[in-house]
């Protein structure tokens, strides 16, 4: 009798501590974002030390795609927001940053929105926290690129998605069919989240078909607004080109690079991966070591102890018995209403599934940052498995019985035997465990983002980039020697040298004959180039050794510059070197 009080005590003492957490949970969360956005600002990057950033940068300066500022197709979203947010910033890399950081702790709203679904408050707060901390896509927020504003804008379209799959009314239809405009305006790469549309136009015809309304009318205004919402920005970008010609013959000119020069991906020139190493390259080193634990070893015990608490919790959650209608369906059956009706796990990983091979087969794989959209979705994916069973509520304690009744409400009730109620007691007894436990583990992985991300984007605002330090060093070598003209061919950092003014001229030149006849036609000037270039020469003429000296190498975090982490400065042997 005393166990059993002391239980029901224990019960509701839990039961109130979990409604006062459900409670603070939502403001607790806004001011760690709050939190969050005050530090990111503070330790934002002031350099654009890659094509892409200084392309960005230039585009508030003068907007021409030809210019490449910035390049194909332009952006247009992404740069407008940082041109309304120049003056308020400064600087052009500041405007960008403090985008990338408001729309950032904006997609907090969304993914609270979307764990909502199917977390309790607690636990949407643990997963909009391991979203927002996460190291990697945290870097990339402190950077004047166009990869957090698009996650962030991703966020709002899988919500509305989410939304508009749930009832297809025409005003969810639209929502989700404006957002994926947006989406595109700013990060046309995260378009293969357009089987999402795809998706529900199928499911909305199945709907049309089944309340026998007329179709073609139907497909007609949804295709007039998904691709009205996408002409807003074509549109406009078409016209500061010369018209709908020019920009096409632009967008043809640069898919044609992407996909057969320098995109990097497996229908790139010169890839010499093999697919299997390609995939593994992929999921192992950018989705996992660097992507999701940010090449931390810390951070992925924490991560296993996650997906191991995820995988106990998911595996203990309760099962529909056999006899009822969803098991004995046939497996047609449950997969045609599954598709009506999707789980949002599962339809989540159906997304990122498909976004994630578009990144593996178009995307530079030395490039991690390409697949930063999915890491949000893992860990939010990861909080939905720790919490697959519903917490059960305790019963309500029951009202005081009146002073006659007492001696009788004392009294134990006659209860019918039930074999199966201590199983079914121990059962959410360890439910509520691996609950707990799941909560515990999250929490660590969120300490050890928040000390991990924190300290990696100080050390991006304080460390200066290699290509930065090249920049130093090419304008110590001129003032050192003022009469002597050198020529540095280099190959990306070309772009980042001239938007720093060094005083040493900088050529980019692919090919080695080419080269060889540049340099025979300025016999006086003292010739230097890059590691990048020296390597593709020597693709193209064999081993150049003896015609070259290393005179300096630069280096910074490949974390920030997986490309031009280091950098090797070499003198041509056959150029003056005094």
């Amino acid at each position: 009798m005393g166990d059993r009080e002391s239980g029901s005590k224990h019960a509701a003492v839990g039961w109130k501590a979990a409604v006062v957490c459900a409670r603070i949970a939502p403001w607790l969360t806004g001011l760690l974002v709050l939190l969050w956005a005050g530090y990111s600002w503070l330790h934002r990057s002031p350099y654009a030390a890659s094509w892409d950033e200084v392309d960005f940068v230039l585009a508030l300066e003068r907007f021409d795609l030809l210019a490449m500022q910035p390049h194909f197709p332009g952006y247009p979203y992404f740069v407008m927001g940082a041109m309304a947010l120049r003056r308020l910033a400064g600087s052009p890399s500041d405007a960008y940053i403090l985008l990338n950081i408001l729309l950032t702790g904006l997609s907090a709203v969304p993914i609270w929105l979307l764990a909502r679904r199917r977390l309790t408050r607690p636990w949407a707060m643990l997963a909009v926290l391991l979203t927002i901390t996460s190291p990697y896509t945290w870097l990339q927020a402190e950077r004047p690129m166009s990869e957090a504003a698009g996650i962030a804008v991703l966020w709002w379209f899988l919500w509305s998605w989410q939304r508009a799959m749930e009832r297809r009314s025409w005003p969810r239809l639209t929502a989700v069919l404006f957002l994926f405009g947006v989406l595109i305006g700013v990060r046309l790469s995260y378009a293969a989240f357009g089987l999402g549309l795809v998706w529900l136009l199928g499911v909305a015809i199945a709907d049309w078909r089944g309340e026998k309304r007329r179709l073609w009318p139907r497909l007609a205004a949804f295709a007039a607004l998904a691709c009205g919402f996408q002409l807003l920005w074509l549109a406009g970008l078409a016209l500061s080109e010369g018209g709908a010609a020019g920009f096409i013959r632009l967008g043809a000119a640069f898919i044609a690079g992407h996909f057969g020069q320098w995109g990097g991906g497996v229908t790139s020139a010169g890839g010499d991966v093999s697919f299997a190493a390609r995939v593994l390259r992929f999921a192992g080193d950018n989705v996992l070591w660097t992507g999701m634990f940010a090449r931390s070893t810390a951070l992925l015990a924490a991560a296993a102890a996650l997906l191991f608490a995820a995988v106990l919790s998911a595996g203990a959650a309760p099962r529909p018995p056999r006899g009822s209608a969803s098991a004995g369906a046939r497996p047609a059956a449950r997969a045609a209403a599954w598709m009506r009706r999707p789980g949002l796990a599962g339809a989540l990983a159906a997304l990122a599934g498909a976004y994630g091979a578009w990144a593996l087969l178009a995307q530079n794989i030395d490039k991690p940052r390409h697949i930063t959209p999915l890491i949000g979705v893992m860990w939010l994916l990861l909080a939905l498995l720790c919490a697959a069973a519903p917490p059960a509520r305790p019963a309500a304690p029951t009202s005081p019985a009146p002073p006659g009744e007492a001696a009788a409400a004392q009294r134990p009730a006659p209860e019918p035997a039930d074999p199966g109620a201590g199983a079914h007691a121990r059962g959410e007894r360890m439910r509520c465990a691996l609950r707990f436990a799941g909560a515990l583990a999250a929490a660590g992985v969120i300490a050890l983002q928040a000390a991990q991300g924190g300290g990696l984007v100080a050390k991006q605002a304080d460390e200066l980039p290699a290509v930065y330090q090249l920049d130093q060093g090419l304008r110590q070598m001129a003032a050192e020697k003022p009469d002597r003209r050198m020529v540095v061919y280099d190959w990306e950092e070309t772009r980042v040298l001239q938007y720093l003014h060094t005083p040493v001229t900088n050529r980019r030149i692919e090919t080695y004959a080419y080269f060889l006849a540049d340099v025979q036609a300025d016999p006086g000037a003292t010739i230097l180039l890059t590691d990048h270039v020296l390597r593709g020469f020597e693709e193209q003429a064999g081993p150049l050794a003896d015609h070259v000296e290393p005179i300096a190498v630069y280096r910074s975090n490949s974390l920030f510059e997986p490309v031009y982490d280091r950098i090797t400065l070499y003198r041509w042997r056959n150029s003056p070197s005094d």
